[in-house]
């Protein structure tokens, strides 16, 4: 065999494998299904917070190291046909044991957040971190087009939806494992009724201020929750 037709029949065995990954990703993940509590990805488990979470949209995709990464847009849908809550989900299907996830700036204080808490920040190591902030929906995951389909599909299921949420985004990583997921929450409710529970408890001292100025305690909230959950998702996706 020649060295032209062996490199061949490895490139197409290896994009025969990474297609099956990626169909066996979107099987897994079909719009309209629910979860509650977590959904289990190659790499690990991500947490939901409590409520039904319906998948909105999937996709398939390589990084800018040609690894194959899946993506995951899920919303709790109220029975008034509202859509309080949003999470997107970025997890590679592909990663060999020999590879490491470089550090970046994700976890390095940015002046638009909220809130932002670090773990850990090892290059070439464990990197653990969130942080707070308002955006718009359209803006989860930095605009990825899965987003769209999302909100088509929400609206497809008769969901309306608020123009932007507060996002509590962790990054997660530790040698060949990496984990983005954006938790979305609707601060028009109630403190609440968002995140019930975490309405009252120690004090968040804010790194900028947020208005409108009466919805204070619904970031204070997402900040709890974030800070009660950060070592749970942590754990869950890792171990």
């Amino acid at each position: 065999m020649s060295r032209l037709a062996f490199i061949l029949g490895v490139v197409v065995l290896l994009t025969g494998c990474v297609a099956t990954v990626g169909n066996q990703f979107q099987t897994n993940f079909p719009v309209g299904k629910v979860f509650r509590e977590k959904v289990e990805l190659p790499q690990g488990d991500v947490i939901l917070p409590d409520g039904e979470w319906t998948v909105l949209a999937t996709d398939t995709g390589k990084n800018n190291t040609y690894h194959t990464f899946g993506t995951i847009a899920l919303g709790r849908i109220d029975s008034d046909n509202f859509l309080r809550g949003f999470i997107t989900i970025a997890s590679p299907l592909d990663v060999g044991l020999g590879y490491a996830f470089y550090s970046s700036s994700f976890c390095d204080p940015q002046p638009n957040l909220l809130y932002h808490h670090t773990n850990s920040n090892v290059d070439m190591g464990r990197q653990s971190c969130f942080g707070v902030k308002k955006k718009t929906i359209s803006a989860f995951d930095n605009f990825a087009e899965y987003v769209k389909v999302a909100m088509t599909n929400a609206r497809a299921l008769g969901a309306d939806r608020p123009y932007d949420m507060l996002s509590a985004a962790f990054r997660i990583t530790r040698r060949n494992k990496f984990l983005y997921v954006e938790y979305g929450f609707d601060y028009r409710q109630t403190a609440h009724q968002m995140l019930p529970g975490f309405a009252s408890g120690e004090d968040v001292l804010l790194t900028r201020s947020f208005f409108p100025e009466d919805k204070v305690e619904n970031v204070n909230a997402v900040v709890r929750w974030a800070t009660k959950n950060a070592e749970r998702v942590e754990n869950a996706f890792l171990d």
